[in-house]
């Protein structure tokens, strides 16, 4: 009976029918057990390795992970007997995948899948690292990448790239853990005489060397020059170092394309989730992303890391933060190296007001990929929520040294400056980095409003409105719309100040700074109104007059309001005729204005001045610190504050 039974576990096998090799094997291996007569150590063996195997290829790992374990100490058992030597290699010649070597690569496997990369790492050191494989040397190199070490993770990567010299994940790989790109070029270029490798080799140490620019630049160079055009991997490598270069519009674009080639490439499809929400696209366009992958029935069986992280981006958007959570969480469970995820979480926390986890959050996905910008933009931000404005500064000059091609470092390390430093020189300090991002590109929106705040701070009105409407003639913004016309209250040109209001809105139904001014406005003329009526009465005591007055207030009230509710409905903002001219002669000079104005504080209905840092995100802080005429003066505790000027070192090192 048992070499019937085993025969027909060995058929089962051999046709791949692993799901059917289980329970058979497992009535064989239960039949040698009890009946020791017709029980030979060999037959055990081979049991156990079909029985290991069948689970393995079946994912069930834990249960693999012990029987594997026993396979091995059976295996040194036959070794040190007589005669098995033979046996061994009759089986291992007829089934690769039962050699010794393989069995430690499949429980390492296991381990690594059962979250514990330290038992995977040590059981691949128990294979001398001359019989390593290459497949094992790049799970070596993978293990060991975020967990012990890189010195261990070049070592292996390189071990890979001898014999495969475009195994393209250990060259990226290498890059990321630091080493120079021509070194990396040195260890393929006499291996594989492939003309565009180098040029990917150098577009990748510059994505990983903080250059994202000059990345995309590189890689698009390889999509015009050679036939790998329109290649969803190409596309993804260029829409990513757009993304993290912060041009989300053109990253979406390429992110796009690559997801069109391959609607299930994760790569793709995560940046573009989160360039989506940051363009402020629609819920549809989430949707159909979304149902890319909910349609999919074995996506659905066995979610990702990505799977899950979709979802939690797909609530962060809807504003569901706790809801959005719990779905990173689990995305985080599956792959706790996840950097899209370990970004959202951050950004979660924040939204939350819980910044201590915020940081924890930030400073993990630091530890993983620090060629990040958002990194330190959200650890400056919870510093400053905080109150830990020495923090604050040394992310910010941290920033400013890693990114220095990059105009948002500059415009963060400048905002940092003019916000957080009681210093007199603090002005401008500030405006030599906000010069400097803008000299990077001259068109970087939060570097344009910044600059423009720092002109209204040296009481250059007229340069601020000159350089924003320098800026909305080509990229028409909401926010700079409202800036523009709280410049205009202040210079009492209230008729273009509420033409912008409306453009403003035109862009954006939902800007409330452009709602709230406009309401300002009606009331600043209502007021005009109001005094016109009481110096006609008392001066001319006529009837007609203040009926017609209050006319034509009621009629200012309605047409204001009303254009205000439906302004979605019409982009064409009204004309209007109301101007400085309109004021009478006693109306105090800025009275009206003052109120028209009084909200610039907050852009655009944005809580503080981090919209400054990058208008395509919104903060949701509460308690930072506001725009006013002059830089504010923290009145928390002293010892924390930047009193001395902590920008010189930074201002040097970008001077030379």
């Amino acid at each position: 009976m048992e070499n019937a039974l085993f025969a027909n576990v060995k058929k089962l096998y051999d046709h791949e029918l692993y799901e059917c090799v289980i329970p058979a094997a497992s009535l064989m291996n239960t039949l040698l057990q009890n009946d020791q007569n017709v029980a030979t150590a060999e037959m055990k063996y081979q049991v156990m390795l079909y029985l290991s195997s069948a689970n393995f290829k079946e994912r069930n790992f834990r249960l693999a992970s012990k029987q594997l374990e026993s396979a091995i100490r059976m295996r040194k058992t036959l070794v040190r007997q007589k005669n098995t030597s033979t046996y061994l290699s009759a089986i291992e010649s007829s089934y690769a995948q039962f050699a010794d070597v393989e069995l430690r690569y499949r429980l390492a496997i296991c381990f690594r899948e059962l979250a514990e990369p330290t038992l995977a790492i040590s059981m691949l050191q128990t294979v001398p690292s001359k019989m390593r494989t290459p497949k094992m040397n790049m799970l070596m190199a993978r293990l060991q990448h975020h967990v012990r070490g890189k010195t261990e993770a070049i070592a292996a990567y390189k071990e890979v790239l001898s014999e495969c010299p475009l195994s393209l994940s250990s060259i990226e790989g290498l890059l990321e853990l630091g080493m120079e790109g021509s070194e990396v070029n040195s260890l393929v270029f006499n291996a594989a005489n492939i003309e565009w490798l180098s040029t990917w080799i150098k577009g990748q140490a510059q994505m990983f060397g903080y250059k994202h620019l000059e990345a995309a630049k590189t890689f698009q160079q390889l999509n015009d020059t050679t036939p790998f055009r329109q290649n969803e991997y190409l596309l993804i490598q260029i829409g990513k170092c757009l993304y993290y270069y912060g041009n989300f519009v053109q990253a979406e674009h390429y992110l796009g394309m690559a997801a069109m080639v391959n609607p299930l490439n994760m790569s793709a499809l995560c940046p573009l989730a989160v360039a989506y929400e940051l363009n402020g696209k629609n819920d549809t366009q989430h949707e159909k992303l979304l149902d890319q992958i909910t349609n999919r029935p074995d996506l659905v069986r066995a979610p990702s890391a990505d799977y899950w992280f979709l979802h939690a981006q797909q609530f962060y958007k809807e504003e569901k933060f706790e809801r959005s959570l719990i779905f990173s969480e689990r995305s985080l469970t599956i792959d706790p190296r996840h950097i899209e995820n370990m970004l959202l979480r951050g950004k979660l926390f924040v939204a939350l007001e819980r910044h201590q986890e915020a940081i924890d959050a930030f400073r993990t996905s630091q530890s993983l990929a620090p060629y990040r910008f958002e990194i330190y933009k959200g650890l400056s931000h919870c510093y400053g929520s905080l109150k830990r404005h020495k923090d604050a500064q040394n992310i910010c000059a941290m920033a400013v040294r890693n990114f220095r091609t990059s105009p948002r470092s500059y415009t963060m390390f400048g905002r940092t400056i003019l916000f957080y430093s009681t210093h007199p020189k603090a002005k401008k300090s500030a405006r030599k980095f906000v010069e400097k991002s803008l000299e990077i590109d001259n068109s970087y929106l939060p570097a344009v409003a910044l600059m423009a705040e720092i002109y209204r701070y040296d009481g250059a009105t007229k340069e601020a409105i000159l350089l924003l409407k320098k800026q909305v003639i080509m990229y028409p913004h909401a926010k700079l719309y409202a800036m523009l016309g709280d410049l205009l209250s202040q210079e009492k040109e209230l008729g273009k100040a509420l033409h912008y209001y409306y453009l403003a809105l035109s862009l954006d139904p939902n800007c409330v700074k452009a709602l709230q001014s406009i309401n300002a406005l009606n009331k600043t003329a209502r007021s005009i109104t109001t005094s016109s009526h009481i110096n006609i009465t008392c001066g001319n005591n006529s009837t007609t007059t203040t009926t017609t007055a209050n006319m034509t207030a009621n009629s200012s009230s309605s047409s204001v309001s009303n254009s205000a509710s439906t302004t979605s409905r019409h982009p064409e903002p009204p004309s209007s005729s109301m101007s400085s001219s309109s004021l009478p002669a006693n109306q105090p000079s800025g009275t009206g204005i003052a109120n028209a104005s009084a909200t610039m504080t907050t852009p655009c209905g944005t809580p503080n001045h981090e919209w400054l840092l990058d208008c395509e995100e919104t903060s949701h802080q509460d308690d930072a610190l506001e725009m006013s005429s002059s830089p504010p003066v923290p009145q928390e505790d002293a010892s924390d504050t930047f009193s001395e000027p902590f920008w010189q070192d930074v201002d040097g090192e970008m001077a030379n």
